[in-house]
């Protein structure tokens, strides 16, 4: 599993205005500029630099051309692409509060969430009711409770589609974790050139919870570059 030690952090500068630098890419970092804690990674070439918030905001001309990447949560939740968790060293069944060190992530009878059911956090509100212990947790996009975590991971019968239907809302803000976890993977994964470690990534979720919108919004940006995978 990738090393969880911090980088030197810095305020990401503005894009530049100079015609040089490409629209779309200003356009593309626009949504992370407001977020505060990023990596300088000063220790990594000039081109692995490149795929970082604060690389791609200056827009480096004379460094080589790279693809920075990155996956969905889409394509991360999905049955038939579990087997690409392998090679990120985390596993499905990983609880999200010991591996972002956090809380807040528990169904509605104190049950951590694993990664995977983060995944199926997505949308509406956290609601826990008076039925909390009850089996029968309802959709929280209705009436009811968030529902149970699935500390055994997707079922034995997992090969195409979803594991699990919406599980509910986010008990932090809405979609938060949702990509965290891809950006978390995307990280990890040998084959995605995603500019950070996963270690970096969990830095960045602990130093940014105070302001979750922005942070959610700068992960979404980094998980949609496009997955190679």
């Amino acid at each position: 599993m990738s090393d969880h030690t911090p980088e030197n952090k810095d305020t990401p500068p503005e894009a530049s205005q100079n015609d040089a630098i490409d629209q779309s890419r200003r356009k593309l970092t626009g949504a992370a500029l407001g977020v505060s804690a990023v990596f300088t990674l000063a220790s990594r070439p000039v081109w692995a630099n490149q795929c970082t918030i604060s690389g791609m905001a200056s827009g480096n001309l004379s460094a080589p051309k790279v693809t920075c990447e990155g996956c969905t949560p889409g394509y991360w939740k999905v049955c038939q692409h579990l087997g690409s968790w392998g090679p990120t060293g985390f596993k499905t069944t990983d609880t999200f509060n010991s591996v972002f060190g956090v809380t807040q992530y528990v169904d509605c009878k104190g049950t951590p969430y694993t990664l995977l059911d983060v995944m199926y956090l997505n949308g509406g509100s956290y609601v826990c009711g008076l039925d909390s212990n009850s089996n029968s947790n309802s959709n929280s996009n209705g009436n009811g409770n968030n529902k149970d975590a699935n500390p055994g991971g997707a079922p034995a019968n997992c090969s195409h589609g979803n594991a699990f239907g919406d599980l509910g809302g986010d008990p932090i803000s809405t979609n938060l974790g949702f990509h965290a976890v891809a950006a978390l993977l995307s990280a990890a994964h040998s084959s995605i050139n995603y500019g950070y470690t996963s270690g970096e990534i969990i830095d960045l979720f602990q130093d940014n919870l105070h302001r979750p919108e922005e942070l959610m919004k700068t992960l979404d940006m980094l998980n949609n570059r496009g997955c190679p995978l």
